[in-house]
């Protein structure tokens, strides 16, 4: 698998415990009039830096994988059902999210406030699971 590079700047835009969804967030700017946005579900672990440019979704090599696994503590019967990626960056060690999975999301919102949200306006660009193949592709219809 090779990783999915997302060429904007995303932050951690929300994280809710009790449904186990972080929200990575980039709002559309200059030649960029979608905002995207990645949703990871079934959230277990995370270790995330305040700001990512590229947003670089990798999974995680077999020692890493390993590691995060024992961090978010998943019992042997689940984990193969759970996705693990790590996020590198080229100036320090890289954050990592273990989740059952993550989607790809642009939005044409005209209201800023609503940037973040699935609406009319909203279209599929990509969803990771476990068993799914990362091509390291641009996805489809990305700017």
């Amino acid at each position: 698998m090779q990783p999915m590079t997302l060429h904007r700047r995303f932050r951690p835009w929300r994280y809710g415990i009790g449904h186990s969804q972080l929200l990575l967030h980039a709002r559309a700017h200059g030649s960029h009039n979608e905002h995207l946005n990645v949703l990871f579900e079934g959230v277990l672990a995370v270790k995330l830096r305040s700001a990512y440019h590229p947003l670089i979704l990798q999974p995680a090599d077999q020692h890493a994988r390993a590691s995060i696994v024992a961090f978010a503590q998943i019992p042997a019967r689940h984990q193969d059902r759970i996705l693990c990626l790590t996020l590198p960056t080229p100036d320090t060690e890289p954050g990592f999210i273990a989740c059952a999975r993550a989607t790809v999301l642009a939005t044409t919102a005209t209201d800023p406030a609503d940037a973040d949200i699935w609406n009319d306006y909203s279209r599929v660009l990509h969803v990771l699971k476990q068993s799914s193949n990362l091509t390291g592709q641009p996805c489809p219809g990305l700017p």
